[in-house]
């Protein structure tokens, strides 16, 4: 009994419309093949596997417009989504940079970690040149140190890229909502806004943030502490706490409210070949920051072995150990956002080509 259990369990994993079509027929035939004595569990894994088949290639599916256009706006979801993921952990697993010389002493660089304009601060302290003069200069970084600091700096604009791309697909979308005739518009746009009320949310709280982190600081010279003039760091310190959890909040919210809109919105032809588009792009922009992101590891791995053979400044990021279980996830993530991505093509020229 909780073999057939099972089976139904493992039917309920197709879609809608292939279960309307064959399910009364391979109920009846896995019914037989348990009576003539093969395991229903095993049965319950085969209809499993032929579930994820039947949806990642959509074997039998009626030439619907409706029935492809939900498949497309799925795949456009399942091209984006892994980016909204995976961007989270690779931050959460960088940190924050630290550059230090030979002795242990705390490097600053006056235009970039990887240029030539690096010069040494008394660990601790706070250099303050008077007129005229500078500090001393430090040493350069490995080849190495180099390249994990230029990835860093690529992962920048490839992320900004990404949002004004997602936030261009998303405006089309929460307009092409808001022009349908679907029972659910109401709800759907509600959805679709979430993410934009999770970001204003954010906003307020870093311009909250800024108002109360202090901007002018006494001391640090002479082993003296360094005191804020202005401000109220504790608040600060409260508010960038508060930010972190509303901000990461907001993030698993719109991600959970961008797969319903998927699900559920009805769009227009046009709508879908431009979230299409969007998906290509997004999948592109993704793939070249997971590059970015295994570059910026591996120099960081390679830095170590150069430093030992002289003196040279060393760049670390304080969760850096976290590189490798985040570049495993990230690279699934990538391959999830290429298969929403082939998914939602192959889907759009059925509907191009035989639907409209």
């Amino acid at each position: 009994m909780s073999g057939m259990s099972a089976v139904d369990a493992a039917l309920r994993c197709y879609p809608t419309w292939w279960q309307d079509r064959y399910g009364t027929e391979v109920r009846s035939l896995t019914a037989d093949l348990a009576a003539e004595g093969r395991s229903p569990r095993r049965l319950a894994v085969d209809l499993v596997r032929g579930a994820i088949r039947v949806r990642a290639q959509a074997e039998g599916m009626p030439k619907r417009f409706g029935l492809w256009a939900t498949r497309t706006r799925l795949s456009i979801a399942l091209a984006t989504l892994p980016w909204m993921v995976a961007v989270p952990l690779v931050l959460i697993a960088m940190g924050s940079q630290r550059l230090h010389a030979t002795g242990g002493m705390v490097v600053h660089s006056g235009i970039t970690p990887a240029g030539s304009h690096l010069y040494l601060l008394p660990t601790g302290g706070a250099f303050i040149p008077a007129h005229g003069t500078f500090p001393p200069s430090a040493p350069p970084l490995t080849m190495a140190g180099s390249m994990a600091a230029y990835a860093a700096f690529a992962m920048i604009p490839l992320l900004i890229i990404t949002l004004v791309v997602l936030a261009t697909g998303w405006g089309r979308l929460i307009g092409a909502i808001r022009t349908s005739c679907s029972p659910q518009r109401a709800k759907v746009t509600v959805l679709a806004w979430t993410p934009g009320f999770a970001l204003l949310a954010d906003i307020g709280l870093i311009a909250a943030q800024i108002a109360v982190r202090p901007s002018r600081f006494g001391g640090g010279m002479n082993g003296r502490p360094i005191i804020p003039l202005n401000g109220d760091p504790a608040a600060a310190h409260a508010l960038g706490i508060l930010l972190a959890v509303v901000a990461i909040a907001g993030w698993l919210v719109s991600v959970a409210c961008i797969a319903a809109v998927a699900a559920h919105a009805d769009v227009a032809a046009a709508d879908l070949r431009f979230g299409r588009t969007v998906a290509v792009i997004v999948t592109a922009l993704f793939t070249m920051l997971a590059g970015a992101y295994a570059t910026w590891g591996i120099g960081l791995i390679l830095q170590a072995r150069q430093a030992a053979r002289g003196r040279f400044t060393v760049i670390t990021y304080s969760n850096h150990a976290l590189w490798l279980p985040t570049i495993v996830v990230v690279v699934a993530l990538v391959a999830l956002s290429v298969a929403g991505t082939r998914a939602a093509t192959k889907s759009w020229k059925v509907i191009a080509l035989e639907l409209i």
